[in-house]
């Protein structure tokens, strides 16, 4: 691997103390032998705060900062400052012996010796400490090492299919590596992620310092299982939880595991485009006190489509009445590492965080993160929770690409993210300039009752509104598909969502904008009549019945359509038995014991008729008949309070 240039600024209040270590610190990198570091410093000075800031602010090389405690007055309003912008980067603060320093996330160096090796040494040991891959490096050196297996998995490092007449071109498809590095628990060396003590354990301290957490835990088998274990931890034995009736199908099937008592907060919407937004602060505030013995909010920030709560003066309400706080932060992992995506949950003041780690930023998919900062942590309960739900047979590839993508954020997260911000406002331009399609601001996609709320929008989630096209968002996403070879997250019935991750190249943005200009001519165009019957989102019912009465207790299958093929009414005013869930984007239109009204009725069946490429996840089909379980009308139901 090629060296990586480092820069560090010095930030002194005196020029000539300032010319003076740059210039020493840089000699002393000089004579070291090449294979010193990982990567090359080099040290530039900083004759005052601001220019140091426009630095942070500017410079992805920029991994540490060297501060004269000295000669620059207020240090440390300018540390907070820095870390405020730039979490990742190594503070060091210069002061005489014997200095009393308050309590700084910094390290402290001798402003005192002369000998500019050390203090080398000290900025050096800090960068390669955080660009470590403790599981990462372990897993590949013993791949490399060769070692006979005589343990599971049972392809033995792919031995077993690579000369095999039938399944060799499998072996080839995937790659020596995919196989040799699909271990077991045997491998000791390798740690243990039931009970991490060695590699794992390092590498999950590492995402716990970068991640901004007290502890993180890797999970295997995604975000969704994260949601249940932290809601295990906490209500496992029941108990009130309010939460946003909007969130993740996960969370709701936590309820129904758990026993729980919902308190659901009826998400805003924005039926022109079908977007579900944030809960209304007010309803969230009126919520928990209406609730007093409530002991868990769960929120999602940022949602599928982007929008992210003003979470501080929620999560700083919810801990005054005595509730912990959960935000799953699934689709926004990436928010700690741009001044311009910060605050995010855990800065906020979140107890629990669940992150898919796989969704934005490099890691494989399944792959996620539980960060936790409840100052009541029992980690020993927390850690069999978590073991309930973990398998016993990790994949191994899966933790590596965790501990690398840690890595990856720690070293050029800011780089990184200031291309995906460029990038998506240059493609947003682009859009807009066909006068055909349009990517939609914030004020579009956001509901009126959220304006005061001060929520904003990922700007690395683009959703386009197609609705002047002509065409639907379903034709375009398979003309996209089948005549560009171009795959886009999701779509509403009149919007696409295109996602700028770490691996969008150029390339790719040539591509699709080129696509999008080439559709855009040949749009047919669209009046206003077309474009108001398109069935949008319906508003959320009523919660009659505890869901896991409602799941687990006696039911029938009702048909979504009578005898000439229209809406069953037989189903309005029922009570579902299920979680009725179209995919993307994973949130619930129906969970148990909830009314099924006319309107979700309706919805479901034009949903399951219009060929949209969405699934809906909980019906279910009798024959060719499509069905909702309803909950049996003599079964006894449980009212809910709040």
């Amino acid at each position: 691997m090629s060296k990586i240039v480092s820069h560090i600024a010095v930030v002194a209040g005196d020029e000539a103390v300032c010319s003076r270590w740059v210039n020493a610190l840089n000699d002393a990198v000089a004579k070291q032998p090449g294979d010193k570091a990982v990567s090359i410093l080099h040290f530039l000075g900083a004759a005052s705060q601001e220019q140091v800031l426009q630095q942070v602010a500017s410079d992805g090389l920029l991994q540490a900062v060297i501060l004269d405690g000295v000669t620059i007055e207020n240090t440390s309003e300018l540390v907070r400052t820095i870390k405020s912008m730039r979490s990742e980067l190594d503070l060091f603060l210069a002061v005489p012996r014997d200095t009393v320093v308050p309590e700084l996330p910094v390290e402290l160096l001798d402003r005192d010796d002369e000998k500019a090796s050390h203090l080398l040494r000290q900025v050096q040991t800090a960068i390669e400490r955080r660009a470590r891959t403790p599981f990462a490096d372990t897993l590949r050196d013993y791949v490399f090492s060769a070692k006979d297996a005589w343990h599971t998995p049972g392809h033995s490092g792919g031995d077993s299919l690579r000369d095999s007449p039938w399944v060799a071109d499998f072996y080839e498809l995937m790659g020596e590596h995919i196989f040799n590095t699909d271990l077991s628990v045997s491998v000791q060396v390798l740690d243990s992620l039931l009970e991490p003590h060695s590699v794992i354990q390092e590498s999950q301290d590492l995402a716990a310092r970068a991640f901004g957490a007290r502890h993180t835990f890797f999970v295997t088998n995604g975000t969704s299982t994260a949601n249940k274990v932290i809601i295990q931890h906490l209500l496992g034995a029941g108990g009130k939880m309010i939460l946003d009736q909007a969130c993740h199908k996960s969370i709701h099937h936590a309820v129904i595991l758990f026993g729980v008592e919902p308190i659901y907060l009826e998400a805003s919407l924005k039926a022109d485009y079908g977007f579900y937004g944030p809960v209304p602060k007010d309803r969230i505030i009126a919520a928990i006190d209406a609730n007093p013995d409530a002991k868990l909010l769960t929120l999602t920030s940022c949602t599928y489509d982007g929008f992210y709560y003003d979470l501080e003066p929620i999560i700083a309400y919810a801990h005054e009445r005595g509730l912990k706080v959960l935000i799953d932060e699934a689709w926004y992992a990436h928010g700690r590492f741009h001044p311009a995506l910060r605050p995010n949950a855990l800065e906020s003041g979140a107890d629990y965080v669940t992150q898919s780690t796989h969704k934005m930023l490099s890691a494989f998919s399944q792959a996620s993160m539980i960060h936790v900062n409840d100052p009541d942590f029992d980690e020993h309960r927390f850690r069999e929770h978590l073991n309930m739900h973990t398998s016993t047979s990790p994949q191994y590839a899966m933790i590596a690409s965790l501990d690398v993508a840690r890595k990856q954020m720690s070293m050029e997260g800011f780089a990184q993210l200031e291309r995906c911000i460029d990038i998506a406002g240059r493609v947003r331009a682009a859009i807009d300039a066909t006068g055909v399609f349009r990517v939609l601001s914030l004020a579009d996609m956001l509901p009126a009752e959220l304006a005061d709320d001060n929520i904003r929008v990922d700007p690395t989630k683009l959703s386009i509104d197609v609705s002047a096209s002509g065409y639907s968002a379903r034709q375009l996403q398979l003309d996209l598909f089948e005549d560009f070879g171009i795959q886009v997250e999701k779509v509403t019935h009149n919007t696409l969502s295109v996602l700028v991750t770490l691996g969008t190249t150029e390339s790719k943005v040539m591509r699709f904008i080129s696509a999008m200009q080439k559709l855009a001519a040949s749009a047919p165009g669209v009046g206003e009549n077309v474009r108001r019957r398109v069935s949008s989102l319906p508003a959320l019912s009523d919660i009659a019945m505890l869901p896991r009465e409602a799941y687990f207790g006696p039911a029938r299958n009702v048909p979504l359509t009578g005898a000439q093929h229209e809406l069953n009414q037989a189903l309005v005013g029922a009570l579902s038995a299920d979680q009725v869930v179209p995919y993307p984007p994973g949130i619930p239109v129906l969970v148990p014991g909830q009314v099924i009204s006319e309107n979700i009725a309706r919805f479901l069946l034009d949903l399951y008729r219009s060929n949209s490429g969405i699934e809906i996840h909980g019906m279910v089909t009798q024959g060719d008949e499509p069905c909702l379980r309803i909950v049996h009308s003599d079964a006894s139901s449980i009212a809910l309070t709040g």
